[in-house]
């Protein structure tokens, strides 16, 4: 393996960990809070 692909690989890793993170916190919040404090905190950061 190159040094390119094995850096491409880790970025691919990491990438995918970042996502499945972000999915596990916001099943989370949404256990917690229910929808409408997920809703309202997308609508927050995004308006």
């Amino acid at each position: 393996m190159t040094a390119a692909g094995s850096w491409r690989s880790l970025l691919a890793w990491g990438g995918a960990c970042l996502l499945a993170a972000l999915i596990a916190m916001s099943f989370l919040l949404w256990g917690l809070n229910g929808p409408a404090y997920l809703v309202d905190l997308i609508a927050a950061y995004c308006l």
